[in-house]
């Protein structure tokens, strides 16, 4: 539905009368809007009165912090099996370490190397 256009800012007027009138009940700003030409109800009045009592301003939902390019991927983080510089995951070590048992030193630096010619 389109946003009707002119015409004053109901909520804005609203929480100018109630900043100066803090404890006025919805009836009394009905009545005084109605003075100013405005038509309002008091269920309106009451829901900009409480909305206007929460802190923090526009609320937004968490994302990407601004000015970042990339996506995240599906998990949200790495995977653990992932290293990042010269830091292997201790996860990533076992799982090494269960490989060696079952190939052998030698046979792994094979697989390694071979590994790494695929890759290039």
């Amino acid at each position: 539905m389109a946003k009707k256009s002119g015409g004053p800012n109901k909520s804005l007027e609203i929480r100018n009368f109630l900043a100066k009138n803090p404890e006025a009940k919805p009836r009394q700003v009905v009545e005084a809007m109605k003075a100013k030409g405005i038509d309002v109800s008091a269920q309106f009045v009451s829901t900009v009165k409480s909305t206007s009592k929460k802190t923090g301003g526009v609320q937004r939902r968490p994302g990407r912090p601004a000015g970042t390019t990339k996506k995240a991927s599906a998990a949200g983080r790495r995977p653990a099996a992932a290293s990042s510089g010269n830091k292997i995951s201790v996860d990533s070590l076992i799982r090494l370490k269960e490989v060696v048992e079952e190939l052998g030193i030698e046979e792994t630096r094979v697989a390694l190397n071979t590994l790494e010619k695929l890759s290039s």
